[in-house]
């Protein structure tokens, strides 16, 4: 799934989940069903949901007309990248890199403040780096001034689409965009500052270059403290590697004691240019320039493969509607007769949480004890949920309903879901006094400490009223 598909993935979501007009369930139903159809049997599940979102959005577009907008507000703009790269390698060419004097001070480069600000930006990047490290790989990484800002750029433009947008599953989306997107943003982003860093200093040599056709130029130096032979030195280490590389070998102690402008003009400078150029091609160029390759590297991947976790909640739903196969659902109550008037409620829930596309079949009771005669029971399908529903009247007891759930979970073939429900309604009517809240979250910590110690999170439901949306945001009812 690349990143425009997730965008839109995503946007589809925000009027799903939670369901808000003027997208409705039977919308939904519809968008999965045209996926099914499209897709094919064999399609990946990315490509389904993809499909469907795509799907969606067409007919999102028609009742909505600023999900268009926002759509288009919060892309990634294109022509940023060759805004920042014109204006850069313009501001290098308008750099006065030496000044009015015509004389470049050797023991001071024409280029020093550039050459400076990059090896700040490096020592700051590899810093970035061992934090990054120390805090792990789920940390979110370190952004420099500049490049929040220009984050905030990009999230802007999604924002100020919204102002005359009334829908607040717009609103959702943009955040939610803003957030997954992150990491995807701050590559480009990453990749553009280090290119344009790099056509700054393509500009300011230009700049150095083209002034020094029309003018000529005179190297030298001065200082309070230091003696030729301290300039040497000095010189030798910062040049070396471009006097190297140039064939153009540094003068010796005496040749730069007669270049003090204390003692006449010094020489001319295009030795001192061609070495200063190369010091900043060698330490700002190619540095930036494998910057920027790195970063458009994981942009471009993060671009075609856009990290969406589809095992979420939310997907998991769709994949059965999806592929146009509805999934098996065996409800097994332990020890608890529902009455018919909650099963009704109860194809609710499981459709609200699982997905509108489910068989379900509500088994007879298993007795107290009965766990032992699961074996009996006919083997299911990987791909099917099997609910173990109790009442929230009984006393979790670790030998019977935690041995019920081990047995439910002993005899699941690989790929199949087990959840566990627990009704409340009797509950409620039971204690339906002042205390009844208290009681109720009393025998609500015992399930969740007998179960939590099975490895399961149990799903509260009153089957008499239950509340679907606070189903839909339950991951016990997919463990």
């Amino acid at each position: 799934m690349n990143a425009d598909d997730a965008r839109q993935v995503l946007l589809v979501r925000s009027f799903e989940a939670p369901p808000t007009p003027p997208w409705t369930p039977a919308d939904a139903a519809w968008a999965s069903e045209q996926a099914a159809r499209a897709g094919g049997e064999r399609a990946a599940p990315a490509a389904l949901i993809a499909q469907r979102a795509r799907i969606a959005i067409t007919r999102l577009t028609e009742r909505e007309p600023a999900v268009r907008t926002v759509l288009a507000a919060t892309a990634w703009p294109a022509w940023l990248g060759n805004v920042l790269m014109v204006l850069a390698l313009l501001a290098g060419i308008a750099t006065d890199a030496i000044g009015p004097s015509q004389r470049i001070n050797i023991l001071a480069p024409p280029l020093l403040a550039l050459l400076a600000w990059n090896l700040v930006v490096y020592a700051a990047l590899a810093l970035s780096g061992l934090r990054a490290q120390r805090r792990g790989p789920a940390a979110p990484a370190d952004r420099g001034g500049i490049r929040r800002a220009l984050n905030r750029l990009v999230e802007r433009a999604g924002a100020a689409s919204l102002r005359r947008a009334s829908s607040p599953a717009l609103r959702r989306f943009v955040s939610g965009w803003a957030e997954a997107s992150a990491a995807l943003h701050g590559a480009r982003i990453a990749a553009l500052l280090h290119a344009a860093a790099a056509a700054f200093a393509i500009g300011a040599l230009a700049s150095l270059y083209l002034r020094g056709l029309a003018f000529e130029y005179r190297a030298g130096w001065d200082s309070t403290f230091l003696t030729p032979q301290h300039v040497h030195q000095l010189l030798s280490l910062v040049l070396a590697p471009a006097s190297a590389l140039a064939q153009l070998p540094l003068p010796d102690v005496a040749r730069l004691a007669s270049l003090r402008f204390s003692a006449g003009p010094g020489e001319n400078a295009a030795r001192w240019i061609h070495l200063h150029a190369l010091t900043i091609a060698l330490a700002v160029l190619l540095p930036r320039a494998l910057l920027a390759l790195a970063a458009a590297w994981r942009a471009r991947r993060l671009t075609q493969h856009f990290p969406l976790r589809l095992d979420e909640p939310y997907y998991q739903r769709l994949l059965p509607a999806c592929d146009g196969e509805p999934r098996p659902v065996q409800v097994l109550p332990y020890s608890y007769q529902l009455p018919p008037a909650l099963q009704p409620a109860l194809a609710a829930v499981l459709a609200r949480g699982l997905g509108p596309h489910v068989a379900l079949t509500v088994s007879e009771p298993v007795p107290l004890g009965g766990e032992d005669e699961l074996a009996a029971l006919p083997q299911r399908a990987p791909r099917s949920t099997v609910i173990a529903l109790f009442a929230l009247t009984a006393t979790p007891e670790r030998e019977n309903h935690g041995a019920f759930v081990q047995a439910l979970a002993a005899r699941a073939p690989a790929g199949q879901r087990l959840a566990v429900l627990v009704d409340e309604s009797g509950f409620r009517a039971r204690f339906g006094d002042a205390d009844g809240a208290t009681r109720r979250e009393q025998r609500r910590a015992a399930w969740r400490q007998m179960l939590g110690e099975l490895g399961q999170a149990p799903v509260f439901v009153d089957l008499a009223a239950p509340d679907l949306d606070a189903v839909e945001a339950e991951p016990g009812l997919r463990a």
